[in-house]
């Protein structure tokens, strides 16, 4: 199978992965408003049952939005015939990193070297607020 041949399979993969994480999403949003459109108990234990439950569903609200938008990125990408370039060295990301993380947008190597970087500018901040 080509190259070109296994990103088609990514994007298809991308495009319902898209879909499924619409669908989650709009029923947490409907869970999440039908929770807060219930008449409150004035009891402490089931209103900090239900402040939890709103907190869970609102996070994992957003966790889906930014999933989409790193879908829409992906696909984007792939419109711009950029997907699988690593933003840093303009090489391409092997297949098998892109199959296990789509959104990826540097190579095995930058991301690792990025990451390295974010962590000793954390540290450094850390340091900073001592």
């Amino acid at each position: 199978m080509s190259r070109t041949d296994d990103l088609l399979k990514i994007r298809s993969l991308l495009q319902e992965r898209r879909r499924t994480t619409e669908t989650a999403q709009s029923g947490a949003r409907r869970e999440l408003a039908a929770l807060k459109d219930q008449e409150r108990d004035p009891e402490y234990e089931e209103q900090a049952q239900a402040e939890l439950a709103d907190y869970t569903l609102s996070t994992l609200i957003e966790a889906q939005r930014r999933e989409i938008m790193l879908i829409d990125a992906a696909l984007s990408r792939m419109d711009n015939d950029v997907f699988g370039e690593c933003v840093d060295c303009g090489n391409e990301i092997s297949l098998d990193r892109l199959e296990a993380m789509p959104f990826a947008i540097r190579c095995e190597e930058d991301a690792a070297l990025h990451e390295q970087e974010t962590r000793e500018a954390a540290r450094h901040v850390g340091s900073l607020s001592l």
